[in-house]
């Protein structure tokens, strides 16, 4: 959870953000920036002002009566977002599944070999393997991830009201040697920007950034995954 503050003309938190796989993002007090509000007092003024605002309708009720005061609009914020994060805890496993989806979508287009990362492949996995052609024998032997994973996936909300299938528990089964455990727990948190209906999130992995580098998405206020990219 969170706490917001209206000081000096900005909005300023402090606390924890929790985002699944990719980390809990940090705010030891207010001055750090790992956590930022990427909103301005007067936008909110004027957005309140609006029947319809694209930026701001979800935190409309939130909003609504705090009139003009910064100090009663930062309450206003800090209620929806953590809201947000009890949102996103309880439909986590569909977030994780997103950020999977599109880790390993990228890894099978381009057939990358995660096997020579050390700590990608679990102890003793590849015994068995034709070292010499393991790209085929991983890639290219097994189902690629299935179009019904697109669909569930693809610009589609990751709050519950769509079901969707066990991705992390299929990529288990085709990749057995990969060390999903120990790319959860290498996960390095880089900054988290809170702006209006959206979340944006980077991180990269602890393995020298092999896998995630400077990875980002924005989320909305249905965890929608709208802006990935990983470097």
């Amino acid at each position: 959870m969170i706490q917001i503050i209206y000081k000096d003309g900005v909005f300023l938190a402090k606390g924890t953000f929790s985002m699944g796989i990719a980390g809990v993002y940090e705010n030891k007090n207010f001055e750090e920036e790992n956590i930022i509000i990427d909103i301005e007092l007067e936008a909110i003024i004027e957005e309140m002002q609006k029947e319809n605002s694209f930026e701001f309708a979800p935190l409309r009720p939130y909003l609504k009566d705090k009139g003009e005061s910064g100090t009663a609009i930062a309450k206003g914020l800090e209620d929806y977002y953590n809201q947000k994060e009890i949102e996103i805890s309880k439909n986590v496993k569909q977030i994780n599944d997103c950020i999977l989806y599109h880790l390993f979508s990228s890894l099978e287009a381009c057939c990358y070999p995660f096997w020579e990362i050390e700590q990608a492949v679990l102890p003793g996995a590849l015994d068995g393997y034709d070292i010499n052609n393991l790209e085929k024998e991983i890639y290219h032997t097994k189902e690629r991830i299935p179009t019904r994973v697109f669909d569930a996936f693809d610009r589609k909300p990751n709050n519950g009201t769509i079901e969707k299938p066990d991705l992390e528990g299929w990529l288990r089964k085709q990749y057995p040697m990969f060390h999903f455990d120990g790319l959860y727990k290498s996960i390095e948190q880089e900054g988290m920007y809170l702006n209006g209906r959206f979340i944006s999130f980077q991180f990269s992995d602890g393995w020298g950034a092999k896998l995630l580098d400077c990875a980002y998405d924005e989320f909305d206020e249905n965890f929608t995954s709208c802006d990935w990219h990983n470097h």
